[in-house]
């Protein structure tokens, strides 16, 4: 029998089923008609009563559609940028709201969650796609369970495809010149600039000539382009100052001349927005120009195979790893969130730059005591500790 503190059974003659009422943990009164068999309806108060007393009590599992509730949680996401907004609509639209939307948002369980993945991985989504898709439903999850929408959450040891590590490609040093040769006449600087500094396509696009401290020969990144607005920056790591080398510094001031000269045409027609790499208005770029109008075309020229935009970062980082600089600083320059994320990417580029390292650390120590050649008092055969891991990378 039910326990008559915490909940009592009456006959509703009216409806002809039996009601059981109760209070829940926070003294809040609940009733249930829950059909005309007396037994069950006390076995019904006991499992309501053993749901409270674990925390496993939900009140209302039939209150909103897992679309409704999609919605809704999407409208509330006030701080997040608008190219991620369109982006969490998009998997909404196309994705979760078809598969999971008049459901109820309270019934959804592990299964459903898997056969959805299933779904998606037979009609050969790549993992990264299903994991973007499953990243969104996870949050929305997460939030209906703090509004004990849900009482347990269902996204739970869900098997997904394996990614696999997406593949780094970078220009070689044999290739960097040629690459080079091949811009002249056509943003010579902006690739110049893409390569010895790692910045993304919308970093280097948003940079402003006041981003320049020629002083400390550092550039700073402090905001991006995209679909031609200025928006804060991939992340807060993304916020950084890159150094900048003494021909990177030359080549950004003689197209600055250049960029003087295209003003002066230009009159009134110039739109100052102080960009460094901009169209012969003063406008900035369009990314999709820059890429399939130019980029490609000077691949072509080159005779070097097909990379993208993005793989010149690439090659920056490479560039790094092959002069030996320290994990820690390449971070930093990359803006990446942490070591790991830098390691996870550019990791398993580290045993061709370093082959022969361990050789080379004993050298260090051990070849004087070989046979040095000493001019006095200093020996002179020890390889200079700077030069340490220099390999062959790029």
């Amino acid at each position: 029998m039910g326990d008559r503190k915490r909940g009592v059974v009456r006959w509703r003659e009216d409806i002809g089923k039996y009601i059981i009422d109760y209070c829940d943990n926070l003294g809040k009164r609940h009733r249930e008609a829950v059909g005309g068999n007396e037994h069950d309806a006390y076995r019904i108060l006991n499992k309501r009563i053993e749901e409270i007393d674990t925390g496993a009590f939900n009140p209302s599992p039939k209150t909103e559609t897992f679309q409704s509730f999609a919605e809704r949680w999407l409208k509330g996401k006030v701080a997040i940028e608008e190219a991620t907004r369109q982006s969490y609509q998009g998997i909404l639209n196309n994705h979760l709201i078809p598969y999971f939307g008049q459901g109820r948002i309270g019934h959804l369980k592990r299964k459903n969650i898997q056969e959805f993945v299933n779904s998606k991985a037979k009609r050969e989504l790549s993992p990264k796609t299903i994991e973007n898709i499953l990243r969104v439903l996870h949050e929305i999850i997460e939030d209906a369970q703090v509004e004990k929408l849900i009482v347990q959450n269902p996204y739970l040891k869900i098997e997904k495809p394996k990614s696999e590590k997406p593949e780094v490609d970078y220009l070689r040093t044999s290739e960097i010149p040629i690459f080079l040769k091949a811009c002249e006449g056509n943003h010579y600087a902006l690739f110049y600039t893409a390569v010895f500094s790692g910045m993304r396509r919308g970093e280097f696009l948003a940079r402003k000539w006041g981003d320049v401290d020629w002083i400390n020969r550092k550039i700073y990144v402090r905001d991006s382009l995209y679909k031609r607005r200025f928006k804060s920056p991939k992340s807060k790591y993304s916020k950084r100052a890159i150094d900048m080398g003494p021909r990177l510094i030359q080549v950004l001031k003689e197209h600055r001349v250049a960029q003087d000269r295209n003003r002066l045409k230009a009159g009134k027609d110039w739109l100052d927005n102080d960009l460094i790499f901009c169209r012969n208005d003063g406008k900035p770029l369009d990314p999709d120009n820059l890429y399939h109008r130019d980029f490609k075309r000077i691949l072509k020229k080159a005779k070097l195979r097909s990379i993208r935009i993005h793989d010149l970062r690439h090659t920056f980082a490479a560039i790094l790893i092959s002069a030996s600089h320290n994990f820690k600083y390449i971070q930093n320059q990359m803006g990446h969130s942490s070591i790991k994320v830098t390691m996870d990417l550019y990791g398993h580029l580290m045993p061709e730059v370093f082959e022969g390292a361990a050789q080379k650390t004993e050298d260090f120590v051990f070849r004087p005591a070989i046979g040095p050649q000493k001019k006095e008092g200093v020996t002179t055969d020890s390889q200079p500790l700077e030069s340490i891991g220099s390999g062959g990378l790029i």
